[in-house]
């Protein structure tokens, strides 16, 4: 029976680190209060002019530099997702497939999903392969909500991070692969993770923009953040989707290897990790050196625990997003 598995991940930061250090200077504060907060102690910052396709161009460039042409020909589907596209219209990934020249015979959509971007595109790939409708579906991931943060919003400034990644995702008949999905959402919580006046429900005006912009003409920022609410739905939320994925897969909770959860923060994951009673040995969390990283963050995890090789051959792993919009999703992914 045909499967999808991930046959490799790449990832790319922008040079610009920015430490504790660096945030506690300009807010006067104490870098260890940013730490206790948000688990994170640096975070990666794109610079003026290169947005997120750029920067998922670049993890795509390291992907398939290790691939042979013919392999690169035969990618015949291209997801992009990211919460900053290039433009309302055309597509991005129509834009990342002309600049990565891949086949014309490449079909390419985009998926502005944020937080569970990564797992529902991963089932968007995975049905398009057990459906035969491709072959080698390239995963691109990318997200710059520095773009999109006030300067003087310490919370959002300590916490996202800007980072581009690619997941090839192709077919095998072995038993290894991505196992079945548990998804959802409550669209009712949409304001409480927002990027107002950002596209054409009320969009931003010229007043608003003046009042709104730096001296450089440069928006400072339109997202807004509720982190009690979203932290609420989480704990809410989390706990059952495990538990629905476990059965969903007919697996038991201690099979698991590995949990893999999105790096949403620090001390929230932490909470979740207590109350589903998840062994540390048995979660992963890299969120402290890198940041929330949005739909990126599942990936990249996914491939620094196999560099650390907490992911081996023979690994059963946990995937599972939650958050902006509110959506949430998991799965099962066996090594």
């Amino acid at each position: 029976m045909q499967k999808a598995y991930i046959k490799d991940i790449e990832y790319y930061f922008p040079p610009n680190k920015v430490s504790n250090l660096d945030l506690a200077s300009e807010f006067s504060i104490n870098h260890s209060d940013i730490f206790t907060k948000t688990g994170v102690k640096s975070r990666y910052k794109t610079s003026n002019g290169v947005i997120g396709s750029d920067l998922g161009f670049e993890a795509a460039k390291i992907l398939l530099s290790k691939m042979k042409k013919e392999e690169t020909d035969d990618i015949d589907f291209i997801l992009f997702c990211t919460e900053g596209l290039d433009y309302k219209a055309p597509t991005t990934a129509c834009i990342l497939q002309n600049r990565l020249q891949l086949s014309k015979n490449t079909t390419a959509i985009d998926i502005p999903m944020g937080c569970t971007g990564f797992i529902n595109g991963l089932l968007l790939a995975q049905s398009l392969i057990i459906s035969g409708n491709a072959k080698n579906v390239l995963f691109i991931t990318a997200e710059i909500a520095s773009t999109v943060t006030n300067p003087k919003n310490l919370e959002l400034r300590s916490l996202f991070s800007d980072a581009g990644c690619a997941t090839l995702i192709s077919g095998t008949t072995t038993n290894k692969g991505i196992g079945k999905f548990i998804t959802g959402t409550d669209g009712s919580g949409y304001e409480n993770l927002i990027v107002y006046r950002s596209c054409t429900r009320n969009p931003a005006d010229l007043k608003w923009i003046e009042e709104n912009s730096d001296a450089n003409g440069m928006l400072l920022g339109q997202m807004e953040m509720n982190s009690k609410e979203i932290f609420l739905f989480a704990y809410r939320t989390v706990p059952q989707l495990i538990e629905d994925t476990l059965i969903k897969n007919n697996c038991s909770f201690e099979e698991i290897d590995l949990f893999i959860f999105h790096q949403a923060n620090g001390p929230m994951n932490e909470a979740l990790r207590k109350k589903i009673k998840i062994p540390e040995s048995k979660f992963f969390s890299n969120i402290e050196y890198v940041g929330n990283t949005v739909s990126n963050s599942i990936p990249i995890a996914i491939k620094q625990a196999e560099a650390i090789e907490k992911i081996k051959p023979n690994t059963k792993v946990l995937i599972a997003g939650f958050g902006i919009g509110y959506s949430w999703g998991a799965t099962i992914i066996d090594f």
